[in-house]
């Protein structure tokens, strides 16, 4: 399965984020590939829904959204959640 980095971001972003990010980065690597988030990205992201982040939107065009919702990205959350 190939996924983008919009997917993996996803994914992290949505179900995630409460998690250790060792733990994320552990999970989502044998599923990614090199397509994964480096460890730094997924302690970023964590931080920001920490402090209350709600939204996957792009901060800078909030119109335009960062996920990308295919089968296979919808698939390797359910995987990844029922872990």
């Amino acid at each position: 399965m190939k996924a983008s980095r919009k997917e993996s971001h996803s994914v992290i972003i949505r179900f995630m984020w409460t998690k250790d990010p060792n733990a994320i980065h552990s999970e989502i690597c044998p599923v990614y590939g090199d397509k994964c988030f480096k460890q730094e990205a997924i302690y970023v992201w964590c931080k920001k829904f920490a402090r209350g982040r709600e939204s996957v939107l792009d901060e800078k065009c909030p119109a335009r959204c960062v996920v990308s919702m295919t089968d296979a990205a919808i698939i390797a959350a359910e995987l990844l959640i029922s872990a």
